[in-house]
């Protein structure tokens, strides 16, 4: 029970913080709102549950112990992040939109295995949380399952953010603002990845 809330509380912190995941679902509630932003909110929680299931089966062990896997991983995942705040920065000041529909379920669980912090996040909920006293598929589905319970919920607020943003947003200088600091979130997450 110790470990489940310990990984509730965990799921929930780095989830909730601000991150690439939760500025385009913020983008994507802004630009779409939430309804149509719902399967994007969905793919994001299956996307992790999906992660954690992959590191549990071995995968990041496998890539931690691959001489310069993680620089790669690192590198190709900071580089997809800053073409995206690039994107975000410079299509909404022109009144073009990034994308001319929200992500649906399946690209955004794709993006989970790009997200440099989704994998920081992976790795950590199964070398940390994963059940001593349960079998390792039992346990691997509990962790993933708790992680995207808890992200659903996180997602889905940087979602409904973004729809209330795009209802007191008139357009014009305040969506250039929000775009702005966006991308500047999601670089600064780039920051983060390599300290």
């Amino acid at each position: 029970m110790n470990r489940l809330l310990g990984l509730v509380g965990f799921a929930f912190v780095v989830s909730i913080t601000p991150g690439p995941n939760n500025a385009l679902l913020l983008a994507s509630g802004i630009r779409f709102g939430f309804n149509r932003t719902v399967p994007h909110v969905a793919g994001t929680a299956a996307g992790m549950g999906a992660l954690v299931l992959a590191m549990a089966a071995g995968i990041g062990v496998l890539l931690t112990e691959m001489p310069g896997a993680e620089l790669a991983l690192k590198a190709i995942g900071s580089a997809y992040l800053l073409y995206l705040a690039v994107r975000i920065a410079t299509s909404q000041g022109s009144n073009r939109p990034v994308v001319s529909r929200p992500l649906g379920v399946l690209h955004a669980a794709a993006f989970q295995f790009a997200n440099p912090k989704a994998w920081l996040f992976g790795l950590t909920a199964v070398g940390t949380f994963l059940p001593q006293h349960l079998a390792p598929i039992p346990g691997a589905l509990a962790v993933a399952a708790t992680s995207a319970v808890i992200i659903l919920g996180t997602a889905a607020v940087w979602a409904a953010g973004g729809a209330a943003l795009n209802r007191i947003d008139d357009g014009g200088p305040a969506r250039r603002a929000v775009s702005l600091a966006l991308a500047l979130i999601l670089a600064a997450s780039v920051a983060l990845i390599w300290i």
